[in-house]
């Protein structure tokens, strides 16, 4: 019993032939609905179009449009504009004094700490109470490298 629905084909030819015939009943069917689908959103654009041009609840022209916004002079000096930008940029100006204050605190103290000079102590008659010895030949490069990193702490000789 040969199969229903199938087709044999006995050469090549055939067969490309049979997949023409696809391809065309393909797009004429493709073709048919898109065109009914056409007609189909013509007929509703058609219903709309007359249901909305009906109805009173559209106004009849465009609202009129907001009014132009009101152009603000900027102060012309420098300390206008500066407190202008501050009063506007409330956050970048947080973050700038911090970052600037924590650095000129750092600093300030940097160098506070390099003005105060270290001293030998004193004891109640004025003399020195602390000794550095120094040994060594004085001629050799290391003695004489720490004998003048030292003179300015105190007397040397």
């Amino acid at each position: 019993m040969p199969d229903q629905g199938r087709e044999s084909f006995g050469s090549i030819e055939d067969f490309m032939s049979y997949l023409a015939s696809v391809e065309t009943s393909v797009e004429s069917e493709v073709e048919r609905i898109a065109n009914s689908i056409d007609a189909v959103t013509d007929r509703i654009s058609a219903s709309l179009r007359s249901a909305i041009g009906d109805s009173a609840w559209f106004p009849d022209a465009k609202p009129l449009p907001p009014p132009p916004a009101q152009v603000v002079a900027r102060p012309v000096g420098y300390f206008e504009a500066l407190s202008d930008y501050i009063s506007r940029h409330r956050a970048v100006t947080a973050a700038a004094v911090c970052f600037l204050g924590t650095g000129a605190l750092l600093i300030w103290r940097q160098r506070r700490g390099n003005r105060i000079k270290r001293r030998a102590k004193r004891a109640k008659n004025g003399q020195r109470t602390e000794i550095v010895v120094l040994a060594g030949p004085p001629s050799a490069p290391l003695t004489r490298s720490l004998s003048l990193d030292l003179e300015p702490y105190g007397k040397s000789g």
